[in-house]
């Protein structure tokens, strides 16, 4: 509508500003012609008048006072009509100088509105792509938490496979002497189930669930450190290159996962740069406003450390760059990666509260920059002392809450070989029934955490309502301690990650059986 009134005033400016150019030059036109043809006309009357006085008149006197009358009068005539010629001009240049401070004004109203019309066409284009961002943003990040759901029931399962068979090897190992000629065997076992259980924690890490050791770190060092382990494994034709901030603050990080960052994203700069280029790693301090935050979906406005990660590598396409957080997802060849490499690097950055960003185009290398927070307080923590102790035994009778019946055998034989009576529950809704009937004579759960039908959290409600001082271990390997431990409060309950050590299952028991509950 603006441009549309706007519009119309040109157009009405311009036929009048046109009309009054045209009526001024008439008028001078035709003053002029009054002033050149009155001169002409003044001349022929006075030349007349003399001829006819000259012919009547013979004395000489009269005929020169005419001629000096006639000479005053058209002198008079002259000036007058040289007055009026030039307040003509000066009203012609009035009127000219008018209409110049009217175009000026008009024309400076009209670029204003130009630039304005100009300024609310690229705010609502920049509004519009912020928008499509955003839409972007929204979409990736729903699609990975999806995924993370999903990688995360995955490894729940896996984790439940692998208590069986690493339960039953530890049981196996603690009932053979180390010269029996199994017990290599079962310890190579054992440990290919830990190696399995570390791919579950990766999954783990990806989708959120996994437990962050946070502490004051200072990320140069950490860089320096992973830059030194690089420097020797990959092709000396590759520079690394370190822009490290002298004044950098202080983050709040677990150190481990860190270096798993650092390391993945070294590991893909290496396979970029097949020929050889440089590896550049940067820290600074930067303060994100409110106004660049709005370009990153759930930043908040503050201080972060910026982390930046670059290669001179062949680059991604934007198809590639859509899907390169995604578990298991690789443009390598066969064999020569797992896809879990940058997926473990997003969650990790999203444990720690941060972003993650990433730019690349074909043959023009690739920029990772992360957004860590940083540490506000002082970073003082105390560490707890622990004591190492001999796995203890006890004689108090156990009620062991899984859905998974290998999982109940393991729990059973290790309990009863260290004292313990136990009773077994395939599910939540049995667990209340037995716990209702017989708990003056249990000392406590042992409770998964996710089961079909009645799931952990809710079974251990309807248990605090038979029994408000009831004592619970919770086992899981789908959830991190700090998010267990945040759902069930203010209760305190105990906590083992599945598949767990059956020393630490039995230090774990031990512990919460002597806890005094608060009353």
């Amino acid at each position: 509508m603006r441009s549309g009134r706007g519009n119309g005033r040109n157009a009405g400016m311009s036929i009048s500003r046109l009309g009054m150019r045209m009526d001024i030059r008439r008028n001078r036109t035709l003053r002029l012609q009054i002033e050149q043809n009155g001169l002409l006309i003044i001349a022929v009357a006075m030349a007349l008048i003399y001829w006819i006085f000259d012919s009547m008149v013979t004395d000489q006197f009269w005929t020169r006072l005419l001629v000096v009358v006639l000479i005053f009068t058209y002198g008079m005539m002259t000036q007058f009509l040289i007055n009026q010629r030039r307040e003509a001009e000066e009203a012609l240049q009035h009127a000219h100088d008018e209409l110049e401070e009217r175009v000026q004004v008009r024309t400076a109203e009209l670029s204003r509105t130009n630039e304005e019309l100009q300024r609310e066409i690229r705010e609502r284009k920049q509004a519009e792509e912020q928008k499509k961002k955003l839409e972007n943003q929204l979409l990736h990040a729903q699609k990975m938490e999806a995924i993370g759901t999903l990688a995360g029931g995955i490894a729940h399962d896996f984790n439940n496979l692998l208590q069986a068979i690493s339960g039953y090897t530890q049981l196996l190992l603690m009932r053979k002497d180390a010269s029996d000629p199994d017990f290599s065997k079962l310890e190579v076992i054992q440990s290919s189930t830990l190696k399995a259980s570390e791919l579950t924690k990766q999954l783990l890490i990806f989708s959120r669930k996994m437990e962050s050791k946070l502490k004051p770190l200072d990320l140069n060092h950490e860089v320096m450190q992973v830059c030194k382990l690089l420097q020797r494994t990959i092709p000396r034709m590759i520079t690394i290159d370190l822009r490290l901030s002298d004044s950098l603050k202080v983050v709040n990080a677990d150190s481990t996962q860190l270096e798993q960052i650092l390391m993945n994203l070294g590991v893909n700069a290496r396979d970029a740069m097949a020929e050889g280029g440089t590896l550049t790693f940067q820290t600074e301090n930067v303060y994100l406003d409110r106004g660049y935050t709005t370009s990153m979906l759930g930043a908040t406005p503050g201080e972060y450390i910026l982390l930046t990660v670059t290669d001179t590598g062949h680059g991604m396409d934007k198809e590639t760059l859509q899907h390169i957080f995604e578990p298991f997802y690789t443009t390598k060849e066969a064999g020569k990666g797992t896809g879990l490499g940058l997926a473990i690097v997003y969650g990790i950055v999203q444990n720690h509260s941060g972003y993650i960003q990433v730019d690349s185009r074909p043959g023009g290398g690739t920029t990772f920059r992360i957004y860590f927070p940083v540490l506000k307080s002082d970073g003082t923590e105390k560490a707890e002392a622990k004591v190492q102790k001999e796995s203890p035994r006890g004689k108090e009778r156990i009620l062991l809450v899984d859905d998974e019946k290998t999982v109940l055998d393991i729990g059973q034989d290790l309990l009863r070989q260290y004292g313990y009576e136990t009773i077994l529950a395939d599910g939540g809704e049995k667990a209340i029934e037995i716990y209702r009937k017989e708990k003056d004579r249990i000392d406590l759960v042992i409770l998964d955490l996710i089961m079909p039908g009645m799931g952990g959290q809710k079974c251990f409600q309807e248990l605090l309502k038979i029994n408000p001082k009831i004592k619970v271990i919770i086992s899981t390997g789908a959830s991190a301690e700090e998010q267990v431990l945040e759902a069930f409060n203010p209760h305190p309950v105990g906590f083992v990650s599945k598949p767990y050590q059956l020393k630490d299952m039995l230090a774990k028991v031990r512990e919460v059986l002597d806890a005094k509950l608060p009353s």
